[in-house]
């Protein structure tokens, strides 16, 4: 994989690096932060964190001044220079003096990783846009409304973990009918989603991968598991449940956080 280096002010523009430890070593020539991109060849979500969240005119806005630079997971270097790394992607804005000042794991979208980069810049005292990503959140909730789902661990409990909010994960197939139903019959019931507003609700596929990685790998479906954001098991529903008896496995789950 081909390895970059540049200033991100600069739009679609980089310098040509073929080691981050020489964009580590420019980052501190030129006193600025690094922003490192750990990605794997096969990874979609790192394809969409590039193609979308990164080309977004907002987030390049809010970068500027940063170098940025991207790396495999999988590269001797990123295993030297790194903290471990568990997901990819995982972005890591590096100070001058080679101090990890945060770290994003998986995918986000803009409206999620602005709040990412003002923070980043507050704690190297940068001068911030703190009013852009507001402004965003707010269009892009709107624009997804009636989407309540996501679709990425990672993200998730990332989402979660910052927002301190519990998981609701449902596992379920095309395939399955009961799947079908409880997707949207149950998890469409007002009294439900009301029970659910303090969940992050993630729609897995069964057998999905990344879900596999972190336990999630039913034999039947569907199954929904309420978890905290450190993955604590709080009640696991398999089968189909109608809205009343759904609400029963929402209380239980909560009585337990």
């Amino acid at each position: 994989m081909r390895r970059i280096i540049g200033l991100l002010w600069l739009p679609a523009t980089f310098l040509v690096s073929g080691e981050l430890k020489n964009a580590l070593l420019e980052a501190k020539n030129q006193q600025k932060p690094l922003m490192v991109m750990v990605t794997t060849e096969s990874c979609r979500y790192c394809k969409k964190m590039k193609e979308e969240t990164l080309q977004n005119q907002q987030v390049k806005d809010a970068i500027q001044g940063f170098l940025f630079t991207r790396v495999d997971q999988y590269n001797p270097e990123a295993q030297r220079y790194l903290p471990a790394i568990n997901y990819a992607p995982t972005i890591f804005f590096v100070s001058p003096s080679f101090k990890i000042v945060n770290s994003a794991e998986g995918y986000l979208p803009p409206y999620k990783f602005l709040p990412w980069i003002e923070d980043t810049k507050m704690k190297l005292g940068m001068n911030q846009t703190t009013s852009s990503y507001g402004t965003m959140e707010q269009n892009e909730m709107k624009s997804h409304q009636g989407d309540k789902w996501m679709y990425d661990m990672a993200s998730a409990i990332d989402y979660a973990t910052q927002t301190g909010k519990q998981l609701m994960i449902f596992v379920g197939s095309s395939r399955s009918k009961y799947s079908q139903k409880l997707e949207n019959f149950t998890l469409e019931d007002a009294q439900v989603m009301s029970a659910l507003s303090d969940f992050v609700l993630v729609k897995i596929t069964r057998g999905d991968s990344d879900a596999k990685s972190y336990g999630i790998n039913p034999r039947s479906v569907p199954v929904v598991y309420f978890m905290t954001p450190d993955l604590r098991k709080l009640v696991v529903a398999k089968g189909y449940f109608g809205p009343t008896d759904f609400m029963k496995y929402i209380r239980y789950a909560k009585s337990k956080i």
